[in-house]
């Protein structure tokens, strides 16, 4: 599996995240680094993560960024301010995704997205109560193991949930982690990526897991299966380009050249509210974090029942002339349209 060239997303630039970007900066393969982050630095930041005073108050991807394109000028650097669970799918192409992210919920949407876009990813997760580091690497195919094939009932269970409503339960792991963790993970997730390039991590080298105990000096190094009882279905995607103008496209437009519209891990909600003002108004969105309220700003929650998985001429009803853009579809969103197949959406 040797890459001689990459474009890799980095999805969380936290701990472990921001001490990762300056050595893929460096590594001379790397042409183009996506990261994907909603957060923004704060001071208890400097104390564990790789950054300067002058970057508190600054987007995490904004802030890391600049010092990408310092330290590597060349470097083709994107940045998206947003969770990894509402970019589109489109956007998140790429040789290898990287996930430093502390939510079990994120990094099982990860997990699907690499095997449904059919892209090798690396995950890290640390403890700092232990000073343990784990670095989980993960090939695509149907008969390779993913993140999911090694849960069990307790992990599910341990998922973090947000509900239509606005509501949630759960909550992201707190690592505990010092500055040092995070840089011991990030170099060890720096040496796997390098093996890309040299070809040594092949396809089943790469379904592996490294667990270093750093207060008792001990690595271990594991192997996944392919578990017959897996709860994900390890598809992958055929996806097909289709040319579009979401600003201008209507619903009805879309409806009648692919027969319905369905985003995997969104529903399409009816009907919003304004946790703050408490302004409702009848919608036609996808449950993404984008509708805000007219009047305060906030960000409008759906209320009631009728949220649809997938929207055809009859659920759509009187949103026919919206266009895609008002429902909340994006530039690069997938849409699957039935019997399996998917609509790659690119401006016209």
């Amino acid at each position: 599996m040797q890459i001689k060239t990459l474009a890799i997303i980095v999805a969380g630039v936290g701990n472990t995240g921001s001490h990762l970007l300056p050595h893929l900066a460096r590594m001379p393969q790397v042409e183009r680094i996506t990261m994907v982050d909603h957060d923004v630095y704060d001071e208890k930041n400097l104390l564990v993560q790789d950054i300067d005073s002058c970057d508190i108050g600054k987007p995490k991807v904004s802030a890391q960024a600049e010092k990408l394109r310092r330290i590597n000028p060349r470097l083709d650097v994107s940045a998206m301010q947003e969770r990894i669970e509402d970019s589109p799918l489109g956007k998140l192409r790429c040789d290898l995704l990287v996930s430093c992210l502390d939510s079990r919920a994120a990094r099982q949407y990860v997990n699907q997205v690499a095997t449904r876009l059919n892209m090798p990813w690396i995950d890290c997760g640390i403890l700092g109560s232990q000073n343990l580091v784990r670095v989980n690497s993960y090939a695509p195919g149907q008969d390779a193991p993913c993140l999911e094939c090694s849960w069990g009932p307790d992990d599910y269970s341990l998922l973090e949930q947000e509900y239509l409503c606005g509501a949630s339960s759960g909550a992201a792991f707190h690592t505990m982690a010092s500055s040092a963790l995070g840089a011991l993970a990030a170099s060890l997730m720096a040496l796997e990526i390098a093996k890309l390039f040299s070809g040594e991590l092949t396809v089943h080298a790469a379904s592996r897991q490294i667990l270093l105990d750093a207060n008792n000096h001990i690595l271990r190094v594991s192997s996944f299966r392919r578990s017959p009882d897996c709860r994900f279905d390890h598809m992958a995607w055929i996806v097909s380009p289709w040319r579009c103008q979401p600003e201008s496209t209507s619903v009805a437009s879309a409806l009648k050249e692919l027969g319905s519209v369905q985003i995997e891990g969104h529903l399409f909600v009816r009907k919003l509210i304004c946790p703050g003002c408490k302004r409702q108004e009848q919608s036609l969105r996808l449950n993404r974090p984008l509708a805000h309220c007219a009047t305060c700003g906030r960000r409008m929650v759906s209320i009631g029942f009728g949220s649809l998985e997938c929207l055809d001429a009859d659920s759509a009803g009187e949103f026919l002339n919206l266009t895609l853009a008002q429902i909340g579809l994006r530039d690069g969103d997938i849409i699957n349209s039935g019997k399996n197949n998917h609509w790659l959406m690119e401006a016209a």
